[in-house]
C-alpha cells in the first residue's frame, strides 16, 4: 500500500525439497523464486533465515541445513538438476524436512511479526502445521491449490481461477494479492537483432502446445528450438529437419537463445498461472505468440509485446506479422513492470499490510494461524 514506511522484517524461507537453492538451477521457477526472493530481501537490510539442502548456495543471513544428502539421493538417486524431477511431496525428502524446518523455525524466532514464506504450497504444509504465532504465507502461487491464511498469486487470472475452490464462496479475502514475478535484469541480454529461428523453452510435455510449435515451424520453413528437459514423456515426432532438440541449458546459453530468438512460442494447451519464459523473452527484446489465456492473456499484450493466438491459423499470421513488434517496446514494458527491485517494494508493502491490521479493519490477522480447515 502506497505511504507505508518499510520497516525491517524477519522471514523465514522454505526452499524447494527437489533442488538446492542455487542460480544456475534455472528448471525449477520455484527454486529460482526462494533465490532471487533471499537475495533481494537480504540486499534491502530484511533478515532472511534459509532453510534447505547442504548443497544450496544462496545469499542470505544465515542458511540452515534442514535434508541430508544421503536422503536426498536415495530418493532422487543420481537425477542431474537439468532432468525434470517428479513433483511429489510424499516421500522421505519431504518428511525430513518439514520436521527439521518446524524445529528449527522455533528456535530461530525473532519477534511477533516472523514471517513463513511456504513458497513450494502444499509441500510445506506439514511444517506449516506445527508453527503458531507466524504468519504463514503463501508467497508466490503458481500452482492449482493453497493452504496458508495468506496467498500471493503471480497472476490476477490464477486468484480468479482458484476463488472457489480456495475459499468456497465468491468473496475474494483481503489477504489474497497478486504480485508479479521480478527479474534480475543483468541476468538477461537485451538484442533488437534477431536471428531466424523460433524458440519453445519449457516443459516438453503435450500440454504445452509442442506439437503446435512443430506445426507453425513446419508450415513457416523456420528453425525452432526445442529446449527443455528431454527426460520427459510426450508424443512429439521429431520428423522435422528444421528442429532442433536440446536439454535444459545453462544460465549463459539460456539468455543467448532468449535474445536471438525471433519469436518465443509458448501454445500452453491449459490456462497457464504466469509463464516466466514470456517475461525473460520481453526483458531480451524478444516477442511471445502465445494462446490467449491465463497469465499469457494478462501479460502478453497483444500488438505490442506480441501476440495472443486461438488457432493454428492464427499463429501462423502472427509470425508473419512479427517484425512488427518493436523489440524497445517488449524491453520497456518488462522495465516498467518486472524489475526485482519494483516486485520486492510490492512484497514489502504486502507484509506492512498484513503486520498492520487496521488497513483491514476485519479482524483477519489476528486469526492468521487458524488456516486449518475446521
Amino acid at each position: 500500500m502506497p505511504g507505508i514506511i518499510c520497516e525491517k522484517m524477519v522471514f523465514h524461507v522454505l526452499s524447494i525439497p527437489l533442488h538446492p537453492t542455487r542460480k544456475e538451477i534455472t528448471l525449477c521457477a520455484f527454486t529460482q523464486k526462494v533465490y532471487k526472493f533471499c537475495k533481494v530481501m537480504t540486499h534491502r537490510g530484511h533478515t532472511v533465515f534459509h532453510y534447505g539442502h547442504p548443497d544450496s548456495s544462496v545469499p542470505c543471513t544465515k542458511h540452515f541445513d534442514v535434508v541430508s544428502r544421503a536422503t536426498y539421493n536415495k530418493v532422487y538417486k543420481k537425477q542431474q538438476w537439468q532432468d525434470f524431477h517428479l513433483q511429489t511431496v510424499k516421500n522421505e525428502v519431504h518428511e525430513e524436512f518439514n520436521k527439521n524446518s518446524a524445529a528449527l523455525i522455533k528456535k530461530n524466532k525473532q519477534e511477533k511479526k516472523d514471517f513463513v514464506l511456504a513458497f513450494w504450497g502444499f509441500g510445506h504444509r506439514e511444517c506449516c502445521e506445527q508453527l503458531k504465532d507466524f504468519f504463514i504465507v503463501e508467497p508466490s502461487i503458481g500452482y492449482d491449490s493453497g493452504f496458508a491464511p495468506f496467498k500471493v498469486f503471480e497472476t490476477y487470472a490464477q486468484l480468479h481461477k482458484l476463488q472457489f475452490s480456495l475459499h468456497n464462496n465468491n468473496f475474494p479475502p483481503f489477504t489474497d494479492h497478486v504480485i508479479r514475478p521480478g527479474f534480475y535484469f543483468e541476468d538477461f541480454t537485451y538484442q533488437d537483432k534477431k536471428q531466424n529461428y523460433l524458440l519453445f523453452l519449457g516443459r516438453m510435455i503435450n500440454s504445452k502446445g509442442i506439437d503446435i510449435a512443430q506445426n507453425l515451424s513446419k508450415a513457416s520453413s523456420i528453425p525452432i528450438k526445442f529446449v527443455g528437459p528431454q527426460n520427459l514423456k510426450n508424443t512429439l515426432k521429431k520428423d522435422n529437419p528444421l528442429a532442433e532438440y536440446i536439454h535444459t541449458v545453462s544460465n549463459k546459453e539460456r539468455k543467448e537463445l532468449l535474445a536471438n530468438a525471433k519469436a518465443l512460442i509458448m501454445p500452453t494447451l491449459y490456462v497457464e498461472p504466469c509463464g516466466w519464459s514470456m517475461l525473460e523473452a520481453f526483458i531480451s527484446g524478444t516477442p511471445v505468440i502465445s494462446t490467449d489465456w491465463g497469465g499469457l492473456a494478462e501479460y502478453n499484450i497483444h500488438g505490442k509485446t506480441g501476440f495472443r493466438c486461438r488457432s493454428l491459423n492464427e499463429f501462423y499470421h502472427a509470425l508473419n506479422i512479427i517484425e512488427t513488434i518493436n523489440p524497445k517496446e517488449c524491453r520497456l514494458y518488462a522495465e516498467e513492470n518486472f524489475t526485482i527491485d519494483l516486485v520486492a517494494k510490492m512484497y514489502e508493502n504486502y507484509f506492512e499490510h498484513l503486520i498492520t491490521t487496521e488497513h483491514y479493519g476485519l479482524g483477519v490477522v489476528q486469526e492468521k494461524c487458524n488456516f486449518l480447515v475446521k
